[in-house]
């Protein structure tokens, strides 16, 4: 995005002036976009995603709070608010807020979505951009197909053909641009959108199998034959799986035959989620997902009816989970590559832990304004628990560049080790990092291992590294008597013990962003050393729990 891009207009949303946005936005091409409007949808498509009418409230009150950043309007109208990221924007108009109005139910909800809409027709039914970009046009057909029901009136209104007409504009729209180069990672909000059309528009159903053979397709390509999203966000595991899941109780609603690979991606995707799920329920913090709300993983899962078991390892994806007695441990190995598109976050061999529902070593977060200043700052290394240098962010290898034996695992009684290497800094600071991990069969212990091996003389500058291990902020944290030890009290009452022989070893400042617009303030763990010479330096570190 360029400078001027950053600039609002007068609705608060950013310029852009591209050559595709003068042609969308002509008048030519506005007029051909008019089609025949029918008078009614012959499906309501399926949502599985719960609402919350008490966001409706807060909204109906003019408190809209989207892509973590709240904001007081005395207008009922949001469209035109300023000083708001761009992020921010986009989720209103994705319109994913008329679930809450929908769990709400009640006919003032009606009539206040209903004004919203026409209000939004009025200012928006003409290409504007961003708000008609590929993402947010997608999620914004699916929620007006999705809520249709709720929304049209029961005869013929102005409502309902004004609410149909632009629904068919925007439709037409992007089934055009759906055969556009790609430009996004996951396409498949666009397919389920044009799918929806074919199943609702009653001129429309004879294109329903051409769609959804493309559906298939980029199903296939988003998932990974091991079940990872190629996100390697376990948010986006989760919303993956509620939109396939909404798809087959939409297509069995239209008695049509339901394709063998989208039951089949909901029975890998739901054990992917729970590979992802911590003993409270919630997501581990991997590639800028939030942890979600308590139980609603769980209550996604129930709606999959997949069964399956957490896998141990996703080698595609580029992830291994420890688990023994009640403690957990799930790291990023980098293992299967990463292509350059695929990377936002620089977290390689970062891992969480936890103890049944406690979390003790976290990742700090993620942000939905991906391109501010916090987005960028927790995507970097530094926000992680691995090995950091300076500024510098590792690098994960791409497929090409991945060794078959970079991650070695090993189980013998309960016990779990994992053996792992990485060349995340090699172009950088010229060093492979190996980590070790080790937890015992009762899970009442930790140990790891982490060796520095310099390849060639590192710079002065680059020659100073930091362990980080971000402590959860429900934590208390103290240092022992002789300073050398940290002790951790668990909400509930437990103790735990992290000692190291590394001689610098200091409680740091940190910040936990676990849903959007959360910044809580917590401390890390970190052990500092300096490079000297090609001389390879290992730290020995332990998390061990004390007795009651």
């Amino acid at each position: 995005m360029t400078a001027a891009a950053n600039l609002p207009n007068e609705g608060g949303i950013p310029k852009r002036r591209t050559v595709l946005d003068i042609i969308f936005s002509s008048g030519p091409y506005q007029a051909s976009l008019k089609s025949r409007v029918p008078k009614r949808l012959s499906l309501v498509p399926v949502d599985v995603f719960p609402g919350d009418s008490d966001r409706a409230d807060n909204i109906f009150q003019g408190h809209f709070d989207f892509a973590g950043h709240e904001f007081f309007l005395a207008s009922p109208e949001p469209w035109h608010a300023e000083g708001q990221p761009l992020a921010w924007h986009r989720e209103l108009h994705e319109f994913g807020w008329l679930r809450d109005f929908s769990a709400n139910g009640s006919e003032a909800a009606k009539r206040h979505s209903r004004a919203l809409i026409l209000s939004w027709i009025s200012h928006f039914e003409t290409y504007v951009p961003y708000v008609w970009d590929e993402d947010v046009l997608s999620q914004r057909i699916i929620n007006w197909f999705c809520y249709s029901g709720f929304l049209m009136e029961r005869e013929d209104s102005d409502f309902n053909f004004r609410f149909l007409r632009s629904l068919r504009r925007q439709y037409l729209h992007l089934s055009r641009i759906s055969k556009r180069k790609p430009l996004l990672q996951d396409r498949f909000c666009l397919w389920q959108a044009l799918l929806y059309g074919t199943l609702c528009f009653p001129d429309l159903q004879k294109q329903t199998d051409k769609i959804m053979a493309s559906l298939e397709t980029e199903v296939g390509r988003v998932v990974m034959t091991d079940g990872c999203h190629i996100s390697r966000n376990p948010e986006h595991h989760l919303m993956l799986l509620g939109r396939l899941v909404g798809l087959r109780n939409t297509l069995m609603a239209a008695n049509v035959i339901v394709p063998i690979i989208l039951n089949n991606t909901i029975d890998r995707l739901a054990p992917a989620v729970r590979f992802f799920q911590h003993g409270d329920g919630r997501l581990a913090l991997f590639n800028g997902g939030s942890q979600m709300d308590e139980g609603y993983c769980d209550m996604l899962l129930s709606q999959s009816d997949a069964t399956g078991r957490a896998p141990h390892r996703f080698p595609q994806g580029g992830f291994e989970r420890l688990k023994a007695g009640r403690a957990l441990l799930i790291i990023e190995t980098g293992e299967g590559g990463r292509t350059k598109h695929d990377l936002r976050h620089s977290g390689l061999l970062g891992f969480e832990f936890s103890y049944a529902r406690e979390r003790l070593i976290v990742n700090c977060g993620g942000s939905r304004d991906l391109d501010s200043s916090w987005g960028r700052a927790l995507a970097s290394t530094a926000a992680h628990s691995t090995l950091g240098f300076d500024n510098l962010n590792a690098d994960f290898p791409t497929s090409q560049e991945v060794e078959q034996s970079a991650v070695v695992r090993n189980e013998e009684e309960g016990n779990v080790w994992l053996d792992l290497e990485s060349s995340g800094y090699l172009s950088s600071v010229g060093l492979r990092h190996r980590r070790r991990l080790f937890i015992d069969a009762s899970g009442l212990a930790l140990r790891g291992e982490d060796q520095l091996i310099p390849e060639r003389q590192p710079s002065t500058r680059r020659s100073r590294f930091t362990l980080r291990f971000h402590l959860h902020p429900d934590l208390s944290i103290s240092r022992s008597a002789g300073g050398k030890n940290i002790l951790i009290r668990t909400p509930s009452g437990s103790g735990w013990k992290f000692l190291t022989g590394a001689p610098l070893l200091t409680l740091e400042e940190s910040v936990y962003c676990s849903v959007p617009g959360e910044r809580r303030h917590n401390q890390q763990i970190v052990i500092a050393g300096q490079l000297e010479n090609e001389n390879p330096v290992l730290v020995k570190w332990a998390l061990t729990r004390l007795s009651e």
